[in-house]
């Protein structure tokens, strides 16, 4: 027998071959290197079409040959084998690839790989994100094409407002919407949420990646994912900054000897005596008396962030949690912010099937804050702009000759706006079979604010009322139920998944609120009403109920011919009883041409992807109860049965709207995606085209009705534009690498329609001196943009025997502003007055790098607009050479006058005038502008040196955020945008206007993080 064995190799072979054949049963688990588990994971037998996908636990078993090899592979990670050596448990951390392009990404309602993504959107994770910064929103400016963070004030706790490709509506809100951990809400990017527990956001921009929300993705739609432990390692994390702050600029404004000689001079003028004898001018001039007011207003404020974290978990159950704290000074006296929260995460697969995860996050911040808007003339930055400088704080100088004492004016006014946040979201998923998982959402955000004020009879606008006082508190509450079926199907090369879903979503707000005026005592304010002799109370409560059916197809043949298709039915219940649901479609195709062989011979590209998308999605964000007719009881509606006493009344005060129905916006977007050299240069370009129908609109209807206005749907709006994002990575090598960023986007807002008769709206009415005229500086008119600048243009000062005397100008004088009569009917009227600029810039720019030598980093982000123009009301207010409140140095020597008709500052300044109006052409300046918005350098210490006593990882930095701004611009910061309101309108209309605006800091930290 053993010779017939030696004499047949070929039965040899059988008997190896059947060796070889006995299978054993490999099991384990896949995760990421920063280790996340992975679902969805190829697994297989190298060879063979045995295979199988990883469980939502990234978990997989599969019986192969005891001397096979496993093949792991997903998009967006490097594909490892593994030889199986008769093992039985094998775990795998993959290696994600080099390209932001096949990176795994979140999108609504679940994830995807970016290459198989159709749709628009940007994608950064932690370490992508701006160091140290204060919000969310601060995470992402300069950091994603087509995004505009503004910082309309630097206030501390302000929100920033962001807009995704351009403003949508009029009198809608035109933020996005932003979902924390799959909770949509509209409250996301303000300080409640900690910068610190974020692991990734991803912006989506086009309609096809934003119709999944229907009626809330008109403005796009910010999501955010925080950390997880889930198969981590066990770490406590310290990160702990503190810093300094300091105003970015200052105004040259006239000193105390020089203010005191032209006060004297104006006294002379109107027949009074000198304001300021000898004696008390040769101290002024030696600098014994007199007072900077900005130095005794603006300080440098310190700032300090702490964040305690602990991350750790298995495969099982993970965890993450953190505490942080922040303190931060304003930068004006008086002012300041301080909030406290905490986060718990939980992930937990009970078995192989259930898995359970919950969110769950609370704060609670105290702000102090100053009187900012533009339409208040007491606003803070007026009044310590226009104080004496040549007083002091034990002036003898009669009360009625110095202004008012700015340091009293920001002391004695007492603002505390308080507010609690409680959120909890609750996941919990099933997998019945291996491709089909049935997932329950549900949970709650509840607010509790509070906002006090004080006022006492000392301060102007409290005098007349002997002391004011009011109190508002505040509750909302958010309820969501989002159940949801996701299945996937395979067959040879052919990919599919179907999502279908509900939601539920319940939005209550209540506001309770109290002015209290006749004050017997300023000693104890708003803490006890009861020294109040009058009192106004109100309430009042709203809900917006939505319920909504949704429904995705992707699909992809090859990861070549690329499919995705949604569908969502919406109701809302702030419409009409006619137009309660809402419709909104999208679809979107793409090709990896890359993956084609004819494009593979040319060697040239890395990866490549067309997208092409259509959708249509809305907007309910209006106020609630706005289609409905409102009544009100007030002295209007008061009668009488006897002729003596009288009875209140009930009267209708709008009229309701039965058929008020959605804004809708139908976009279209034409995407390159490209990679070459190996994914070293990466270029995204896309070309968008949106319009916004129905635009939710207050218009003017006949007066038979017996109201003036009717809020109802009519006009449109078009956003068109270009986002161009190049990343390359310039040098990397084991000690040196390099990477940078370029994102630029231009964006063509246009006003299509305004109704039947496109009428202009004026918006903004304000004045900003109690000598001015009100003016509407904003105008929405067809065929122009959203924040359209609208005024007079100036053509200089009247100089002696100017014609415009006697014809545009007849009620003028010799010095006053001239302005040009466009209509040249020898009229000077508000017909004459045209669009002079844009408030909102055309195009963004952000440039980002990152580099790393050794154990060194530096990050440096710039961030840049141009196109767009703003109102310096700041500057028309300090050019005012008849007033006695303190003026730019300018004021001294280039005020007109018939011994200097050379000044090009009016005798008798911008306001008031008979003709013309402040809100000119001289005052509307460039807003272009390129900042050093953030930069940080960490020294990473070496791992060696700390090991040995417990420290895994200990990093210090400095940073240094609006180190420097490139700009033209006369004013302080060109970013500022101030508000003359804060109705929905102006925010999106009226953000070209510098008065009175918070100034932004200048921040220098310090700072460490260290994990053990």
């Amino acid at each position: 027998m053993v010779q017939i064995f030696l004499s047949h190799p070929l039965k040899a072979d059988e008997n190896a071959i059947l060796r070889q054949k006995e299978k054993i049963t490999v099991s384990g688990i896949v995760t990421a290197n920063d280790g996340e588990i992975l679902p969805g994971v190829s697994v297989l037998e190298k060879g063979t079409k045995n295979g199988v996908l990883t469980s939502i636990n990234g978990q997989y078993t599969l019986a192969v040959d005891e001397n096979s090899i496993l093949v792991f592979s997903m998009i967006g990670f490097n594909t490892q084998e593994v030889i199986v050596s008769k093992q039985t448990r094998i775990n795998i951390q993959l290696k994600p690839g080099i390209t932001s392009l096949d990176e795994i990404m979140v999108v609504g309602y679940g994830s995807k790989n970016k290459s198989t993504f159709t749709g628009s959107a940007v994608t950064l994770n932690a370490e992508d994100l701006n160091k140290s910064s204060l919000s969310v929103a601060n995470l992402l400016q300069g950091r994603a094409a087509g995004v505009q963070v503004s910082q309309n004030n630097g206030t501390p706790g302000a929100s920033l407002s962001i807009r995704i490709r351009g403003t949508n509506s009029i009198n809608a809100d035109s933020e996005p919407l932003y979902v924390i951990d799959g909770f949509p809400t509209t409250d996301g990017v303000g300080v409640s949420l900690s910068p610190e527990d974020v692991a990734s956001i991803t912006i989506l921009k086009d309609a096809a990646s934003t119709s999944i929300y229907g009626a809330r993705g008109a403005n796009g739609v910010v999501l955010i994912t925080t950390k997880t432990g889930v198969n981590k390692e066990s770490r406590l994390n310290i990160h702990s900054y503190a810093g300094i702050q300091n105003v970015v600029g200052r105004f040259n404004l006239i000193g105390s000897y020089d203010n005191a000689l032209r006060l004297n001079k104006l006294s002379e003028l109107n027949g009074d005596l000198p304001s300021y004898g000898p004696g008390r001018l040769d101290s002024l001039k030696k600098g014994l008396l007199g007072t900077d007011w900005q130095d005794e207003v603006f300080r440098s404020a310190s700032i300090q962030n702490h964040v305690l974290s602990f991350t750790g978990g298995t495969s099982k159950t993970g965890v993450f949690s953190s505490f942080d704290f922040l303190n931060q000074d304003g930068i004006v006296v008086h002012s300041k912010y301080k909030r406290i929260g905490g986060r718990v995460n939980v992930d937990h697969s009970i078995n192989d099937k259930f898995k359970m995860t919950a969110r769950v996050f609370g704060n609670y911040g105290i702000q102090n804050d100053l009187p900012l808007a533009p339409s208040t003339i007491n606003g803070f930055l007026k009044q310590v702009l226009h104080a004496n400088p040549s007083s002091t704080f034990d002036s003898g100088v009669p009360p009625q000759l110095d202004a008012q004492n700015p340091l009293h004016f920001l002391e004695a006014e007492d603002r505390e706006n308080t507010n609690y946040r409680t959120n909890g979201y609750f996941s919990l998923k099933y997998q019945p079979i291996q491709k089909l998982t049935i997932q329950a959402d549900f949970g709650s955000d509840i607010t509790k604010s509070k906002a006090s004020y004080f006022a006492p009879s000392t301060v102007p606008n409290a005098v007349a009322s002997h002391g004011i006082a009011t109190v508002a508190n505040i509750g909302e509450q958010d309820l969501i139920f989002n159940p949801t079926v996701h299945y996937e199907l395979k067959k040879e090369e052919h990919n599919a998944k179907f999502l279908v879903g509900y939601n539920y979503q319940n939005y209550l707000y209540q506001e309770e609120g109290v002015t209290a005026t006749n004050f017997s005592s300023d000693d104890l304010g708003y803490n006890n009403l009861s020294t109040a002799q009058q009192f106004t109370a109100y309430s009042g409560k709203t809900s917006v109920r939505r319920k909504s059916w949704f429904g995705r197809v992707d699909y992809d043949y090859k990861n070549k011919y690329i499919f995705t298709g949604t569908y969502r039915i919406d109701g809302s219940s702030v419409f009409g009883n006619n137009h309660k649901l809402g419709y909104f479609p999208s679809a979107a195709i793409a090709w990896q041409f890359n993956q084609e062989d004819f494009i593979k011979n040319l060697g040239l590209f890395s990866s490549g992807k067309l997208r092409l998308s259509y959708g249509i999605t809305g907007n309910d964000r209006i106020p609630s109860g706005i289609s409905s007719a409102t009544y009100a009881s007030d002295n209007s509606t008061k009668y009488t049965f006897d002729g003596v006493s009288s009875v209140s009344g009930i009267a209708t005060t709008r009229i309701s709207n039965p058929d008020l129905r959605w804004e809708q916006t139908e976009a279209w977007d034409l995407g390159l995606d490209v990679g070459l050299l190996k994914n070293r240069i990466i270029l995204e370009a896309d070309y968008y085209s949106k319009i916004t129908n129905d635009l939710l609109l207050d218009r003017s209807i006949a007066p038979s009705t017996g109201f003036e206005t009717l809020f109802g749907n009519t006009g449109k709006v078009e956003n068109k534009g270009i986002e161009l994002s190049l990343q390359t990575i310039n040098i990397s090598n084991k000690h040196l690498k390099w990477n940078t960023t370029i994102s630029y986007a231009y964006n063509r807002n246009k006003v299509l329609s305004l109704g039947d008769n496109n009428s202009d709206i004026y918006v903004g009415s304000f004045k900003p001196d109690g000598s001015a005229n009100f003016e509407s500086p904003f105008i929405i008119r067809v065929g122009e943009p959203l924040g359209a600048i609208y005024g007079y243009v100036y053509d200089g000062i009247i100089q002696a025997n100017d014609p415009v005397l006697t014809t545009t100008h007849p009620n003028a004088q010799v010095g006053d502003p001239k302005f040009v009569n466009l209509v040249d009917d020898n009229i000077l009227d508000p017909e004459d007055r045209i669009v002079l600029g844009i408030g909102l810039p055309k195009a963004l720019i952000g440039i980002t790098n990152n580099i790393t030598y050794k154990n060194f980093n530096l990050d440096l982000v710039l961030q840049g607009q141009t196109g767009g123009k703003l109102l310096n009301v700041q500057k028309i207010d300090l050019l005012n050479p008849i007033s006695r409140g303190n003026q730019l140095e300018d004021v001294l020597t280039d005020v007109w006058s018939p011994e200097n008709t050379s000044g090009t500052i009016p005798a008798r300044s911008f306001y008031g005038n008979s003709h013309g109006g402040w809100v000119n052409s001289h005052f509307v300046e460039s807003s272009d502008y390129l900042r050093i918005k953030n930069i940080t350098l960490t020294y990473s210490i070496p791992s060696k040196l700390i090991k040995t006593i417990g420290i895994a990882g200990f990093d210090i930095y400095v940073n240094a955020q609006n180190l420097y701004t490139f700009t033209k611009y006369s004013g302080l910061d060109p970013e500022i945008g101030n508000l003359v309101n804060n109705s929905q309108q102006n925010k999106n209309v009226a953000r070209g206007i510098d008065f009175n605006a918070y100034p932004v800091n200048r921040m220098y930290l310090l700072g460490a993080k260290v994990t053990f």
